[in-house]
Formats: C-alpha cells, structure tokens, sequence
C-alpha cells in the first residue's frame, strides 16, 4: 500500500458574505504540481478569480497557505504565503510573511485557508484544532496590529496562538495596508490588507495542539535542513 502523504493541501474556505464554513482537499495528484503554498495559493486565486473581478469584489478571494515545509524543522518553516488581486496594480499579489501562523495553520489543521465574499459586519475567525469561529469583531476596530493580537490571545485564551490582522490603515482601505503576522511580520506587497479590509475581516488567529508535522522522509528532511544551514553558512562567510 503507498505511503500516504502527510501534506494534504486541507483547504479551509469561508465565505463572509453567507457566513458558510466549508472543508475541502485539493487532489493528491494536482497538488503534485503546485509544491509550496506560494504555488497552490496562486493556482487557487487564477482559478477562481476571472478577470473583470476587481480587488475589492466580493468575488476577490484572499488566501493564506502553508506548504509541506511548513510546521517543519527547516528554517523559516513558520512562513505563510498570501495571494489575492491586490489593490495597488489590479494584478496578483503574492506576499509573505515570517512568523509562526504559517506552521500554526497547519498545527490547527489546514494547510489552505480561502476567503471570500464580503461581510456586512466586521468580523475575525478563530481556528482552533480543526474547528473554526467567525467572531464579531466591531470592539477590535481602530486597534493597531499589535493591540489586536495581543487582545485576541487574550479573547481565545491561547498565549501560543497566531493572528494575522490589519490595523486601522487596513479597515480605511488605505491600498497598500499589509497584513501583519505574530506582531513585526508584514505580508505587504500590492496592499493584501486593503482587500482584508474590504472585506470586513479584521483578524484570523490559528492555534493547534501539535508542535510539529510527520515528514514524509525524515531522514532526507534532515539531511535537506543540514545542506540549506551549510550554504547559508558559506554564502554569509563568503560575503563577510
């Protein structure tokens, strides 16, 4: 029997404008060849985003995904990819940012969540071990990011989880509002913040149990994160 695979691209998609939470898996096969949650977060956002919807359409998605790294021993594993139609360009956006929500999806069950529609009330969406929230949000309106995760955490009573929020320039629909992720880490390239913002979600915190993921190989995984710290090594000497 083959190995089953322990990245399963678990999509988690909420539409804002019904209020319907909904489960989903992209197919084995077709993950294969989108490796990375930059690759199947652009997939994703060129499939279901046609030409003539504008960033801030309903009809705009606004995805954060994790890939198999993520979750992972390898540095940077704690990264999350964000795609969307951005505001400053009319095209893609495709934004990162460091932190742990990247690895923390993942830890509470998905690899992908999907965004789309647009709320009538502000609201935030608490994901904890598989089952998700969406909270009102109007009494974290006018918070900095900073203020906002540490609200949040202090709301879900989980110290360890991780938000990714926009400030005031995001709920004003200033265009290049970044998303911001475990306090300091900006998604911010082509203003993914505004469409957060245009769709009246203010925040989305991520919280699981785990501390890690199975790695297919863990031997080869070992031997991937020992080679990657060794070139980064000789590039920093080499630069020195």
């Amino acid at each position: 029997m083959m190995k089953e695979s322990p990245y399963q691209c678990r999509i988690l998609r909420v539409d804002l404008s019904t209020g319907k939470i909904s489960k989903e898996q992209l197919d084995p096969q077709e993950l294969r060849k989108y490796i990375g949650g930059n690759g199947v977060a652009i997939k994703m956002l060129y499939d279901e985003v046609p030409p003539g919807v504008g960033p801030y359409d309903p009809g705009n998605r606004l995805i954060f995904a994790a890939g198999p790294c993520n979750g992972t021993n390898v540095p940077g594993s704690g990264i999350v990819s964000v795609a969307t139609r951005g505001p400053l360009t009319n095209l893609l956006c495709s934004a990162q940012a460091n932190g742990f929500f990247g690895a923390r999806m993942r830890f509470a069950g998905y690899e992908v969540i999907i965004i789309q529609g647009a709320s009538s009330e502000w609201k935030y969406l608490w994901i904890h071990d598989g089952e998700t929230e969406l909270r009102p949000a109007d009494h974290l309106l006018g918070l900095d990011t900073w203020e906002t995760e540490e609200k949040l955490k202090t709301e879900v009573g989980q110290t360890r989880a991780s938000v990714a929020c926009i400030g005031p320039s995001g709920e004003n629909l200033v265009r290049f509002s970044g998303i911001f992720c475990d306090h300091g880490h900006v998604a911010s390239s082509n203003g993914p913040g505004t469409v957060m913002g245009s769709k009246k979600l203010k925040a989305i915190a991520v919280f699981g149990q785990k501390s890690g993921v199975e790695a297919w190989d863990s031997n080869r995984l070992k031997l991937a994160r020992e080679n990657f710290l060794k070139d980064a090594e000789q590039s920093w000497i080499g630069s020195a």
